[in-house]
């Protein structure tokens, strides 16, 4: 059986090596052997049953080579037998690869691992487009920052639709006359970013965040009812600055904040709101 399981083994290593970028290949400590395990485990399911049945070796090649070993494999779920077309062929399973690591001593755990960062929930870092911070800031300007004040946009007109357009490009404008950079400077000419509607969709990772939310169809809120909140909205649109630069850019975005807020009823007719206690603690120091 260790004679089967290794042509198997080896048959799966050798299409690893062959059809991964070398930066998606994990070695073993020798730093030769291929660590089949690991890598298969920082692969996506697509490309894992891919590359397994690349490896397949036919039925009755194996037979030829330990009929008896092979029918072992299959009692201990060692192998699998492809499907359809690949009926004829079988291909070590992560069982397998275990069971051949357990017979040469190898160490899984780093696989483990592997599997861990690849498949369980992790925390990873978002970073906010600029047409994200916009649309978060006027939320924040309209004091939509919990369910109960969500922003309503049902019963809008076209000329209220665009008056709320115009007033993104104004905030994309202050924040450039206080030197806060947002990112990339928006195209408001082309694509999603030319009129309200479409705009408020340009979202890449504002709804991971799960502070950016939704009720109903057409309202929109941001959830500052906790002051934690507050400040990992502020770090995502804030994110270009850092250490010293970043407790100074505190106070002028707030600056830029109020203009924007005293300006509203000039340019859309409405009263401007009161800014998230969180957010004027989080700034402020």
């Amino acid at each position: 059986m260790e004679e089967l399981l290794t042509k198997l083994y080896k048959s799966l290593s050798e299409a690893l090596e062959e059809n991964l970028k070398t930066k998606e290949v994990y070695f073993l400590s020798d730093d030769t052997s291929i660590d089949v395990f690991k890598t298969l485990m920082f692969l996506n399911n697509k490309n894992l049953n891919k590359h397994l049945l690349n490896s397949a070796i036919s039925v009755d090649e194996l037979k030829y080579l330990n009929h008896e070993a092979l029918k072992e494999c299959f009692y201990n779920n060692f192998v699998i037998k492809g499907n359809g077309i690949n009926s004829d062929k079988v291909f070590i399973s992560i069982n397998g690869i275990y069971e051949f690591y357990s017979i040469n001593n190898w160490d899984f755990t780093s696989g483990l691992i592997a599997f861990d960062m690849n498949n369980l929930i992790q925390e990873k870092k978002l970073f906010l487009n600029s047409q994200e911070k916009i649309w978060c800031i006027f939320l924040l300007l309209f004091g939509a920052d919990n369910i109960e004040n969500s922003f309503n946009t049902e019963a809008l007109s076209v000329s209220k639709l665009n008056n709320y357009h115009n007033f993104f490009i104004s905030i994309e404008k202050e924040m450039e006359n206080h030197d806060i950079s947002l990112g990339k400077k928006v195209g408001w000419d082309s694509g999603k970013n030319t009129n309200f509607r479409s705009f408020i969709t340009n979202h890449d990772h504002l709804s991971k965040t799960l502070i950016h939310l939704k009720k109903g169809k057409y309202k929109y809120y941001l959830d500052l009812t906790k002051r934690k909140n507050a400040k990992y909205l502020l770090d995502l649109i804030l994110d270009n600055f850092k250490g010293e630069q970043r407790i100074m850019i505190n106070d002028i975005f707030y600056d830029a904040l109020r203009e924007l807020s005293f300006r509203m009823p000039s340019e859309l007719g409405e009263m401007n709101e009161d800014i998230n206690k969180y957010i004027i603690e989080e700034l402020k120091g």
